[in-house]
C-alpha cells in the first residue's frame, strides 16, 4: 500500500449472524475508503404456518428496518467515495425449506443494495453484495473467513471503487445452476 493511500477501519454494523466471522475476516483487510459492512438479522428456518403476523412485523419487518437505519446512519461517513458491503448468508437468497422469513429479509437486501447501487453512484459510493456460506468442514468459520476475507479485500481495497451493484456468491459452487431472483 502507498503512502498516499491512508488504511482505514471498516465499521460492521448489524446485529445478523455472521458478524463474528465478518469482524474476524476484516482483520486483515486494508480499505483504501470509508467503508461499511452492514450484516442483516436473518430469521431461522420456521414453517410457513407459524408466521404469524406478529412474528412477520418483527422477524422480516424488523429485520429489514434495522437494516435501513444501519444504511441511513453510515451514509455521512461514506460520501463521497465510500464502501458500502452487505454480507448476507447465501442458502436463504437460493430458497430453502421453512425460508419463508429468511428469504424475504435477504432478498430485500439484495433489492435494497442493487437500489442504493444507482442512487449513490452520484456520490461515487459503491454498494455490492457477498452471501456466504460455511463449508461443512471441522471449523466452518475457519474455512469461510479466507474467502470472504479476500472478496472484501477487493471490494474495500484499492481498485474497488469500480466494482459496484454486484451480488457475489461464496459457496464453493453449491448455487451453480440454480435459478436467482
Amino acid at each position: 500500500m502507498t503512502a498516499s493511500t491512508p488504511v482505514r477501519a471498516v465499521h460492521v454494523v448489524g446485529g445478523g449472524e455472521p458478524t463474528a466471522l465478518v469482524e474476524r475476516a476484516l482483520e486483515s483487510v486494508e480499505a483504501a475508503a470509508p467503508a461499511v459492512c452492514v450484516v442483516a438479522r436473518v430469521p431461522g428456518r420456521a414453517p410457513l404456518a407459524e408466521l404469524t403476523d406478529a412474528r412477520l412485523a418483527d422477524e422480516v419487518g424488523g429485520a429489514l428496518e434495522e437494516v435501513l437505519a444501519a444504511v441511513r446512519s453510515e451514509l455521512g461517513h461514506l460520501r463521497p467515495g465510500g464502501r458500502l458491503v452487505f454480507v448476507l448468508p447465501a442458502p436463504p437468497l437460493m430458497a430453502v425449506n421453512g425460508g419463508a422469513a429468511a428469504s424475504a429479509v435477504t432478498n430485500g437486501v439484495l433489492s435494497m443494495a442493487r437500489t442504493l447501487s444507482l442512487e449513490l453512484a452520484r456520490d461515487s459510493v459503491t454498494v455490492n453484495v457477498v452471501a456466504v456460506e460455511a463449508d461443512a468442514g471441522d471449523d466452518p468459520d475457519r474455512v469461510a473467513r479466507a474467502p470472504l476475507s479476500a472478496q472484501l479485500s477487493a471490494l474495500l481495497g484499492p481498485g474497488g471503487e469500480r466494482i459496484t451493484g454486484q451480488e457475489i456468491y461464496l459457496t464453493a459452487g453449491s448455487d451453480l445452476g440454480r435459478l436467482r431472483p
